[in-house]
Order: structure tokens, then sequence, then C-alpha cells
């Protein structure tokens, strides 16, 4: 096991050592296709003075836009990330060679090397994607949990069943948990079985060096970067308090400021035409005003470009936009799918109403709903509401309500600046992902599913 875990680590380091190379050399090539593979010392001098720079700045990148995890990332995903950390590259590049030697970098070099970055990128990448997959193969997997078990399971079999076989399925009250566990590579842990059972199956899953992914409580997330201290010499965890320093808030608020006036300038030929489009389609009023609620349980009014048709709400009352709500506009429908109609918030972020990165903020009227539901919900208000956050990044439109309140919990846990920064950057990434953006699916059928494609997997559910 230590040898495979030694080798998966060296694997890893050749494939960033790798791309390094093939960033670098991209742009050598580049130079030298252009100048008959003679390029002037003159022009090719700036490139080599910021070579450490160019590879900083793209293994920075890389981590961003997710290129890091070689196992997890579909292989379309891959190539989406490639793309879109050569485009932050040119960017980076292209202010680098302009501050470092001015116009001696050539700019014919600088617009044609991205395409044979990305073109080389994706083929070495691709390589990596199929080794990765074929050397992980299919894990054995076993569940155990309680009510919320069908759920993580339709999940692994339908999103992860390349990387994972789901052999058996059972609860707490199950006799055969421990002759499950010696025949599995991987166990997944739900957030609602017993702490006793769940003691003791990490204690035999850390004693047998298995793989264990546990969906996370209240109790696990507040350890989360919990202070070791002591009682004389017994070791104590300082369990940190939820929420943001004064400090934090007003670097934060410097942020929020600096980023919302930024969006404002860059995207306003965008809202414009966006303007313009509503108008052409219906008529109708421009702006969608809905009340939300933020830190604090305060109440304010978001603003949002409309995507339904008027008055959408006057015969159903507050109910979630579904995949394919009739509801919703031509104009609507692609505003929503690229996140167009959130730009309005800029102008709430910048008065102060909201932050750029943050929980969502929900309507008072599932506020309500969702804290006699989930009774850790009441943590999201700690912090101000975003127009991005952890939820939006990792989950989706479809996440639950529970696990979108996890990401929130853990962003307000582990929250920095350069967190900020980071999701800021990924929230580009997820802007043009379609199952990112879309409405409320409805669910698959467990049992349907499990009898269609998988009956040969073991389910031991004891009932009471």
């Amino acid at each position: 096991m230590k040898n495979k875990e030694w080798g998966t680590g060296l694997f890893k380091f050749l494939t960033f050592f790798a791309d390094s190379v093939i960033v670098v050399f991209s742009v050598y090539i580049t130079f030298l296709l252009l100048f008959d593979f003679k390029p002037p010392k003159w022009n090719i001098g700036p490139f080599i003075d910021i070579i450490p720079l160019i590879i900083i700045t793209y293994l920075i990148f890389m981590y961003v836009f997710g290129l890091h995890d070689l196992l997890k990332r579909s292989f379309s995903e891959t190539i989406y990330s490639i793309f879109l950390t050569v485009i932050a590259l040119l960017v980076t590049t292209a202010f680098l060679t302009f501050f470092a030697r001015g116009f001696a970098y050539p700019r014919s070099v600088l617009l044609v090397s991205p395409l044979v970055q990305f073109t080389l990128l994706s083929i070495w990448r691709t390589i990596v994607w199929k080794i990765t997959r074929k050397t992980h193969g299919r894990k054995d997997s076993l569940v155990v949990g309680g009510k919320s078990i069908e759920y993580l399971t339709t999940k692994i079999l339908t999103k992860q069943k390349d990387l994972y076989r789901v052999k058996y399925i059972c609860n707490s009250r199950s006799k055969h948990i421990k002759e499950y566990l010696q025949k599995v590579e991987v166990v997944f842990l739900c957030d609602d079985i017993d702490l006793d059972l769940k003691k003791e199956i990490v204690d035999i899953c850390l004693s047998t060096r298995k793989s264990i992914y546990i969906i996370p409580d209240i109790y696990e997330i507040a350890l989360l970067n919990s202070k070791l201290s002591r009682a004389d010499d017994i070791p104590i965890f300082k369990v940190r308090k939820l929420g943001l320093t004064i400090e934090q808030k007003f670097f934060k608020r410097l942020l929020d400021i600096l980023v919302s006036l930024i969006g404002i300038i860059i995207t306003s030929p965008i809202m414009l035409i966006v303007v313009i489009a509503i108008k052409c389609t219906d008529g109708g009023d421009i702006f969608y005003k809905q009340e939300r609620v933020t830190i604090n349980d305060k109440k304010f009014n978001v603003l949002k470009f409309r995507t339904m048709v008027m008055n959408a709400e006057g015969l159903t009352g507050p109910v979630l936009a579904g995949e394919s709500d009739p509801r919703i506009t031509k104009v609507g429908r692609i505003l929503r799918a690229t996140r167009i109609d959130e730009l309005p918030q800029f102008f709430n972020i910048l008065f102060g109403t909201m932050s750029v990165v943050g929980p969502r903020p929900e309507r008072p009227f599932f506020v309500e709903q969702f804290k006699e539901e989930i009774p850790d919900y009441k943590y999201r208000t700690i912090v101000k509401a975003g127009l991005t956050g952890l939820a939006q990044v990792l989950g989706k439109y479809t996440t639950t309500p529970e696990d979108k309140v996890r990401y929130d919990i853990l962003y307000v846990r582990n929250y920095s600046i350069f967190l900020d920064l980071k999701l800021i950057l990924q929230t580009i990434k997820i802007m043009f992902m379609k199952e990112s953006s879309e409405g409320v699916k409805e669910d698959i059928d467990f049992n349907e599913l499990m009898r269609e494609e998988y009956s040969e997997v073991t389910i031991d559910l004891v009932e009471k």
C-alpha cells in the first residue's frame, strides 16, 4: 500500500513537471515556427526572462481550475479546464511581458503559442487521464447509511460507476458489516449512521488501510482547522467559532468593492445586450426584484434580469424552477444557462447588501421551510450572502439543500481571502457547464435502478 501511494505521488509530480515543460516548450516551438528556426535574441530574451513566472502561473491556474485532480474529473471537464488554464496563462503572460520588456515579446508568439499549448497539453493529459483510470480500475465498495443511503448510492452508481463497483449496501442494523468490510477496498459512510458504529468502521479502515469517504455532519465540520492545545499534558482541540473576524470582514469588503466595480465595467456591454433582448422579446420588465435573506437573517431585495414570464408566481406561489419549467422565457433559458441573469447583483455587492462570495441568498419562504427540515441551516446566515460560493462551484443547481448547507458551512469554516479569489476564478469555469445551472431534475428511482442495472449488488437494509 505504501509503495502504491509513493508511486501515485511520483506519477503526479512527473505529470505536473511534464505539464510545465510542455507549457514552456510550446512557446519555444512557436518562436521557431514563426521565425524560421532563427528567433532574434532581443525577441526571445523576454520569454527566457519570465520562464519561472510562466511555470508558477501555470501551476497556480492548473490548481484553481482542477487539473491537479488526475482521477475524479471527467475527460470533457479535463479538456475544458486545460482551455481555461491556457487562456488565463495567455492573459497573465501578456501582462508579464509588457512590464518585463515592453513590446520586445512578439505579439504573434503571444497569440499563437496558446494554440500549441492547448493542443500538446490536451494530448498529454488525455494519455495521463487514460493511464490514471486504468491504474485505478473499479474499486469494490461498501455503502453504509440510513435514510440517505439510497441517494448517495444512486450518485455513485450513476456518476462514478467507472471508478467504484458497489458490491454491498447496508444500514446500521446489518449484522454483516464487518464481513463486508473485509471484501471491499473503499467504504462510503452517510452522515446519519450511529456514531459508535462510525468510529468502529473508521478504526477498521485505518488499521487495514482502506479508503474511506464520509459525508460530514456539523460535528466533523466543526473540527476542521481546530487548534491543538493542552490541559497540562492532555491534548485537546480548541474548536474555532463560526464566522469572520473583524480583519477578515474588512478585507472581504475591500475585495467586494473592487470586484463589483470591475465586474460592472467589464460586463456593461453584455448587460446592455440583455436589456435590449428582454425588451424586444416580450416588452416586460427588465429587472426582477425579489426579497432574500442575508447575514443575521436580514432581508433585502436581490436584483436579477427577469428570466420568467411576467407574474410567473401569481398562480403557483413560491416554487423552485424545474429543468423544463414553462414559465422560463426563451431569453431567460439562455440567461440561466450562462448565469448572466445574476450580473445585476454586482450592484447589490457594491451597495453592501451582498458579498461576491458567500452562501446564495434564499427567499424568506424557503428559509423558514429549510430551518425546520435542516437543523444546520441556521449557520448559513453567519456571513453575508454571496453572488457565488462553494456550493455553486462544487455543487450544481440540482444539489440538495442539505448538501448546499454542508458546502456553505465548510466555506465559513475554511474562509480566507485566497479561498474567495479561488472561488471567483472557478465560477468562470462553471458558468458554461450545463449541469451546474440546469433546473431541478426528477430523482432517479433507486429501486428501479438496482433492479434493471445492478441486480448483483447485495442490499442488506434491515428493518427495525
